[in-house]
């Protein structure tokens, strides 16, 4: 056979390969030679053709190709001999031999994906996958209008112009101590939490602060008291982690304390509650329960967790006083873990929550952060160290309460306008909570498919949720709506568009 055979053959199958985008010659080069050995076109032993006839034969530098050569032969795809020449290894003997070289690869639709764990199917069967979609009414909403970018952008830019190498470095364990400092600061003063700044672990979300208590204080196997229903994002941290999840329903005033475990029965290692604003129907825990809770903690052991995810919007009266506050006062601060976060007052994708850990905690909470996750972006943490210390998160805060409070009186407001006999009906549909919060729960009878009017509102252009979706144990009937991404002149046109489908399931 003359040896110009191989070396047209192959050079023209080259020739014939996709080009990605950005990709080298030499790149394109090698990956497709890779290609060429374990899909066939050149056989286990067979000989390649010399660098120099098949640069010729491409219409490219001989050294290119030397250099890929040299590449295969590092990765195993072929060996050279001694003066011999060339040759294709046997690579993945099971690919080649089972396709001849003419035989086309099986097409993309053939191929089947690795199966999920249980875990996995458990996040992908979730209901909340089916409503949560980015129009309007949808929770995580984000009106770009305020928020002060031009302030945010200057105290961005300002480390870089400073060209300090410690901002490209790893940051210290815990977060950078001066939005540790400024972060404690802040919630001494407006939620009477106490703590000193070491006492602060800066994390990237409230469920990744779930994670690391989790980690760092249960044991696989042990009982978690949750809120049913629940913020999802909580519910899945700890039930990933392996932890026994005992749903108690809530009330009008959050979730009801348990009765004593009986004798020799295990004690739960941890209740998550979010008194100052339950996720997702609005109550809010009552001074007499929050002691009841901080005694139960104390008398069985158990740690409480109180998620503060939005307790600055409160639109009248005073904010209610932290759990983790009353346990400094009351027993030293040692049964609260105190959860914070900055996606609802700055904006989603900051990435930036904190928790606050009892004194003998701080030390092996910030190792294990930097150790598990990393230590964040320094620079972005700088930045925000410097926006709330100079008060600027504060009159942002300020007026973001402000337009979320005349934002949830027009969707009341737009409500009663639409379907007044059914806001006059509590028995058809209820106001859940008070002023307070960017969202609004409504109840609905029990008899009510709640999942089946969100898919009805959701072709109508909004998105609410189904409260039977956030519900871990007993499912309950309503609808979440939020209000913090639309613009109050928007509202009532959407309330309009929900009335006839809330007409037609509820009539």
């Amino acid at each position: 056979m003359n040896d110009a055979e191989p070396t047209d053959s192959l050079a023209e199958w080259l020739a014939g390969r996709p080009t990605a985008a950005g990709q080298t010659l030499g790149a394109r080069l090698a990956q497709g030679l890779r290609e060429a050995v374990l899909q066939g076109v050149v056989a286990p032993g067979q000989r390649l053709p010399a660098t120099r006839a098949l640069a010729e034969r491409l219409g490219v530098a001989r050294n290119t190709l030397v250099a890929v050569y040299a590449q295969l032969a590092a990765e195993g795809f072929v060996v050279a001999g001694q003066g011999s020449g060339t040759y294709a290894c046997r690579v993945t003997p099971e690919q080649v031999s089972a396709r001849p070289a003419s035989k086309a690869a099986p097409a993309p639709g053939r191929l089947t994906a690795p199966a999920l764990s249980a875990r996995g199917r458990r996040y992908q069967g979730h209901p909340l996958h089916r409503f949560w979609a980015r129009q309007p009414f949808c929770p995580g909403g984000f009106d770009a209008e305020l928020f002060p970018h031009a302030l945010w952008n200057r105290l961005l830019a300002q480390p870089l112009r400073q060209a300090d190498a410690a901002l490209l470095a790893a940051g210290e364990p815990g977060g950078a101590p001066a939005l540790r400092e400024a972060i404690a600061q802040h919630v001494r003063t407006t939620r009477g939490v106490r703590c000193e700044s070491r006492q602060v672990i800066v994390t990237d979300s409230t469920a990744q602060s779930l994670d690391l208590i989790a980690r760092l204080l249960c044991d696989p196997g042990d009982a978690v008291w949750i809120e049913n229903p629940c913020y999802w994002g909580a519910s899945q941290a700890l039930a990933d982690l392996g932890l026994s999840l005992q749903a108690m329903d809530v009330d009008d005033d959050g979730m009801p304390v348990p009765p004593a475990p009986a004798r020799g029965a295990p004690r739960p290692r941890l209740a998550y509650l979010t008194p100052s604003h339950q996720f997702p129907t609005g109550a809010v825990m009552p001074l007499a329960r929050r002691l009841d809770w901080l005694a139960h903690a104390r008398e069985h052991g158990t740690l409480l967790v109180e998620d503060d995810y939005d307790s600055e919007y409160r639109y009248t009266g005073m904010p209610f006083p932290s759990l983790q506050g009353l346990d400094s006062d009351t027993a030293g601060g040692q049964r609260v873990l105190y959860l914070g976060s900055f996606s609802k007052t700055m904006y989603p994708g900051i990435r930036v929550g904190f928790l606050v850990v009892p004194a003998g905690l701080a030390s092996v909470f910030g190792d294990a952060s930097a150790d598990f996750y990393r230590d964040g972006d320094q620079l972005v943490q700088q930045a925000l160290a410097r926006f709330i210390a100079e008060g600027h998160y504060g009159s942002h805060v300020r007026a973001l309460r402000r337009e979320y409070g005349a934002r949830r009186e027009a969707l009341v407001q737009a409500l009663w306008r639409a379907v007044p006999e059914l806001m006059a009906d509590p028995s058809r549909l209820r106001l859940l909570g008070g002023a307070r919060g960017v969202h609004l729960a409504l109840a609905l009878p029990a008899r009510v498919d709640d999942q089946m009017l969100a898919t009805r509102c959701a072709a109508l252009g909004v998105s609410v949720i189904p409260l039977s979706a956030y519900c871990v144990g007993r499912s309950h009937r309503g609808l979440v709506l939020s209000y913090a991404g639309c613009a109050p002149e928007r509202i009532a046109p959407l309330v309009g568009r929900l009335a006839p489908a809330l007409r037609a399931t509820l009539g």
